[in-house]
Parts: structure tokens; sequence; C-alpha cells
């Protein structure tokens, strides 16, 4: 036990400033009510109520995130006063024992320092009963120790936890640091952004139907490779925007600058994308499957075919011929058409690469030509090994990733069109739209307005 005070500190200044803390937070509170009332009348009238409105709605979000770090920082501090002045109060019924004990040691040893020579020789004089009131000094003496050295501890662990508890409040979302920076550029370009966004939008989807344009008419037309080499970077750089614009719209939704609704339904066309991806993923598998299958059914099948009855017999006729052959030209040309049977009964091999896809089985697989070109090859060896259970199953896989892969490919296109038809819009003010649907797009709780902003 030291001199110096372990537990410093005033509990009754730290309750003052928790006092202040709570003060402010009912006086936030008490301007949150105001703005509330202003967005909530119906008796304001004029050109700009509306923008006031959503102002104060803003503001509002705002002030309650402020609010509410005032509130929890002030219950921390009461904490804190309190387990200070527990402390504190521990150390000092410890040091007082202490001291105690201390004095009763030395006037039983005639005022030596403890340890000393001169304190050993007169413990040595003590009677019994001295001796025990001695040894029941050191005890208290000892315990007053723990008991002062586990209330700092105790203290230690306590504050630096509070302390934590507050740095975490205080580092929170309404702090004036690089998101809030980036929450006001976007709250100050807002109508910018939306327009982009739009755009971008309209571009992507643009993309797309030209990219189901290209496999549409290539039906009808022998298409080159440029041709499905120009869809597949129109649906890439499709996908990228529509990342872009999914990022985008997050970021305006958390800071209380847009709907969630927007981002539930980037979410819908990215899952769709993910769904068509996994399902070409699907049917590389299957044709992957499909190609071991039909590899392990052509040997059985070679097997087969040389352990009949029929291919014994006719092999033994050709060696009989030539056995009975008059001349070597006549052995030879009976050894030609033994070897012509022989390759006729060799089942076909496994193609060593992938067919090409016919536009229209690109559009069947998603628009996805690889996924095209296995679908393809799983269907190929299905039907060369006609009858192999597991070399049709495998083609069966294929098919079944195939069909996801379209079912993706056209239910986001279909959204994305509906999208687009009945969706209001932030360039054309007069485009017809269903308000249900626009309100479900900028759909944001309570909690998001202004969650992530800062006033400056």
């Amino acid at each position: 036990m030291g001199d110096a005070d372990p537990t410093p500190g005033d509990p009754e200044g730290v309750r003052a400033g928790q006092s202040a803390m709570a003060s402010t937070g009912a006086e936030i509170r008490r301007q949150i009510q105001r703005l509330k009332a202003i967005g909530d009348t119906e008796e304001l009238k004029g050109k700009y109520v509306e923008e006031l409105k959503e102002g104060a709605d803003k503001l509002r979000g705002k002030l309650e995130k402020t609010a509410g770090r005032y509130e929890r920082v002030s219950t921390k501090l009461a904490d804190w006063a309190n387990k200070l002045e527990d402390a504190q109060e521990e150390t000092a019924k410890a040091l007082t024992s202490a001291k105690e004990a201390e004095g009763a040691i030395k006037s039983l040893v005639g005022g030596a320092a403890p340890g000393t020579e001169a304190a050993k020789e007169a413990e040595k004089e003590l009677n019994p009963s001295k001796k025990e009131e001695l040894e029941q000094a050191r005890i208290k003496l000892d315990n007053s120790g723990k008991r002062y050295n586990e209330a700092v501890e105790n203290y230690g662990k306590d504050a630096k936890k509070i302390a934590d508890k507050i740095r975490d409040i205080i580092d929170d979302a309404v702090e004036d640091g690089l998101w809030s920076w980036a929450s006001n550029l976007i709250e100050r370009n807002l109508d910018s952004i939306k327009v982009v966004l739009e755009v971008a939008g309209w571009i992507a989807t643009a993309l797309a139907l030209v990219a189901l344009v290209i496999m549409v008419v290539a039906l009808f037309m022998v298409p080159g490779a440029g041709w499905l080499a120009a869809m597949a970077i129109m649906m890439k750089i499709g996908t990228a925007i529509a990342i872009g614009t999914t990022a985008a719209h997050v970021a305006m939704a958390a800071t209380g600058n847009g709907g969630w609704g927007d981002v539930a339904f980037d979410v819908v066309g990215l899952l769709t994308m993910r769904m068509g991806t996994l399902a070409g993923r699907g049917v590389k598998k299957g044709a992957d499957s499909a190609r071991q299958a039909s590899v392990k059914a052509g040997r059985q099948e070679a097997k087969d075919i040389k352990t009949s009855p029929d291919y014994k017999a006719k092999m033994a006729d050709f060696e009989r011929q030539k056995a009975a052959a008059p001349s070597k030209r006549v052995r030879d040309a009976i050894q030609k058409r033994q070897d012509a049977y022989r390759g006729s009964q060799k089942p076909k091999g496994v193609a060593q690469e992938l067919p090409t896809p016919t536009p229209k089985e690109v559009l069947r697989a998603g628009g996805d030509r690889e996924a095209a070109a296995n679908l393809k090859f799983a269907q190929n060896e299905a039907a060369k090994r006609a009858g192999d259970p597991d070399t049709v199953a495998a083609a069966q896989k294929a098919s079944r990733g195939g069909a996801v892969a379209f079912t993706a490919f056209a239910g986001g296109t279909v959204v994305d069109w509906v999208d687009k038809a009945i969706a209001p819009s932030d360039i054309f003010k007069d485009k017809p739209s269903v308000e249900p649907y626009g309100d479900f797009k900028d759909y944001a709780p309570d909690w998001a307005n202004g969650h992530y902003d800062n006033a400056q």
C-alpha cells in the first residue's frame, strides 16, 4: 500500500458531468418533438412546405442519434461515479484497518520497526497471550493489504470497461469522421446522384435488351464469333453497372438519403445474376459427370462387344479364312476386311472438345455461351451412350442447370423491365408510375433517417 491515492477522482464531480449530459440529452429530445410537430403538421402551406418537412424529418433523425449518445454516456458516467465511490470507501477502510494492525504490532514489540532485530528480540520476551495478539495483528495487516489490492484491481477493471463503453458510444455513427463526411457529400449531391443512377440503370437495361436482340436475331442467321463476343461484353458491362448501382443505393439508404426498397430491388437483380452463375457451374459439373460416365460406358461397351458370341464367331471366321488363304496377297486382303470389321464394332469415343452451341442453345442457357456448350456436350454424350443410366442422369443434371440459368436470365429481365415501367423517375417527373411501388422503393425505417449522418 503506497502513499499515492490508488483511486483518484471526485465522484461528485463525475456526477455533475453526468447530470449535465443528461440535461443536454433531454433538451435535444424537446427539440426533436418540435421538429416532429413541423413534419406532422398539415397547417403549413406554400411552395417549400414539403422540403421544409423533409428537412425537419432528416434533422430529427440526426438529433435522435445525438440525444442517444448523450443519454448513453450519461448512464455510463453514473456507473463510473458509483464504482469510484465504492472503490475509495473500500481502500480507505482497508488502509484504516492496516494502520490499526501496524499500531498494534508496534505496541507489542516496544515500538520497534517490524522485521528488525529489536522487534525480534522483543517478540521472544512476549508471553503466549501476547504472542497470540501479535499473530492476530499480523493476520489483520495481511488481510487489509489483500482487501486494499483487491479493491484497487476491481476498480481498475471496472474503470476500463466503462471507459471502453464510453469510447464505443462516442465512436458511433454520428461522429464527424470520414463516413460522416461521405454522408453529407451524398446529401448535398443527392439530386445529381439519383439522375446518374437512373441513367446507369437505363444503360444496363439497354445493354441487356441489345444482347437479347442479338441472340434472337442470330436464331435466323449464321452467327459469327463476333456476335457472341459482343453479347458477352454487353452482359458483363451490365453486370458491373448493376453492382455499382447496388453499392450506391446501399450508401444512400444507410445515410437516410434513399430507400431500402431500392436496395431490395437491386439485390433481387444481383441474386438472379448469381443464380445464373451458379446454374452455369451446375451445367459444367453435369457435363464433367457426363464425360466420366461416357468414358466408363464406352469401355464397358467395347468389352461387351469383344466378348459377344457374334463378334467372336466373326473373328474366328476371319482367322480360318486367313489360314486357308493360298497366298500372302489373299491373306492381306482378308486382314484388311478383319481390321475394317474390328473398327466398325468399336464404340464411339468421348468428344475431346466442346461443341459449338447455336444461338438458340445459348438463349436456352440464359445467355451463357460456355454453359450452352457444356449442356450440348452432355446431351450429345447421353445420346451416344443411349441406355447408360449414369450418362443420361448426368445429362439431365446439366439440363436442369440450363433451365435454372434461363429462368434466372428471364426472371431478372422481366423484373427489370417491370421496374422501368412502373417506378417513378427522377429525370422525367411526369412519367406514369404506380404510387405504392414508388413508396416501397423509398421505404426507410425511422432509425435509418439520418442514421449515419451528422449535422455540420
